[in-house]
């Protein structure tokens, strides 16, 4: 199966990495804005054509696309009617970008829209119970340095740097989880998809003495309570993402090779 990699950092090199080692696969573009030295890739990464946007002529030559950027190349994406093409894969990491446009998302009738479970764990249990849940949340602790940069705090009066224990610096709903920490957030819209719950609520916990990116989820109806905590270690060379998530990609492509599913 041929892949497009959209984004070439932390994330996308490590993908690459795999899938040019994995038979069953060829890596035939990767797509990112800032020039690539080819030399200074450490694995062999083969006859790949790198472009610096994607075009309707790369979303036809492939069956897999990864995006592993940012919520607005989602956007950018959705906007190709190439992408609703019977048999292309649309893996999507950036699931803030998705939740924003999910009225485009609601057109796409023919393409597969995956979904990595990204950061979290439960989110099949969630989305088996979706039709009974009466609430959802989300309490996210992350280090203060994982927060940095967020466009929360361009109109906020915290002082990440002066923060010495564990505090809540934001609550709210999905919808501004994903405007305001587009970074950070994605397992938000994760949730929301996988438990179609319009009051999903986010709570932002600042910890100092964090070693780790935690997610708690709470998910109460019918069926009973369901509670999750998943604490995962930043990957190394980007404090923002979490190793799970890169990992959650990998375990897509390599459920589309096996016989036995896990959904």
């Amino acid at each position: 199966m041929k892949i497009a990699i959209i984004g070439f950092g932390n994330i996308g090199k490590y993908l690459a990495e795999w899938i040019c080692n994995e038979p069953s696969f060829e890596l035939r573009y990767v797509v990112a804005r800032k020039e690539i030295d080819k030399e200074c890739i450490d694995f062999k990464i083969g006859p790949v054509k790198f472009r610096k946007e994607v075009t309707p002529e790369l979303i036809n030559d492939v069956d897999i696309i990864i995006e592993c950027a940012t919520k607005e190349v989602v956007s950018q994406l959705l906007k190709f009617d190439e992408i609703d093409r019977t048999g292309l894969k649309l893996i999507l990491i950036s699931t803030g970008g998705l939740y924003q446009n999910k009225a485009v998302l609601k057109k796409l009738k023919n393409c597969e829209v995956i979904l990595p479970i990204g950061a979290i764990a439960g989110l099949d249990a969630i989305k088996a119970v979706n039709d009974d849940i009466t609430s959802v949340k989300l309490k996210t602790t992350k280090h203060p340095k994982s927060l940095e940069g967020a466009p929360f705090f361009d109109n906020s009066e915290i002082n990440l740097a002066s923060i010495k224990t564990s505090q809540t610096i934001w609550e709210g709903e999905v919808s501004e989880a994903v405007s305001l920490f587009p970074k950070n957030i994605n397992v938000a819209a994760s949730i929301y998809f996988a438990s179609k719950c319009e009051n999903l609520r986010i709570e932002i916990v600042a910890d100092p003495n964090a070693t780790s990116n935690m997610h708690e989820i709470t998910c109460e109806g019918d069926f009973g309570k369901i509670y999750t905590r998943t604490e995962n270690k930043p990957s190394p060379a980007n404090p923002k993402t979490s190793f799970l998530a890169v990992k959650s990609v990998v375990s897509i492509l390599r459920n589309m090779n096996t016989n036995i599913k896990i959904n």
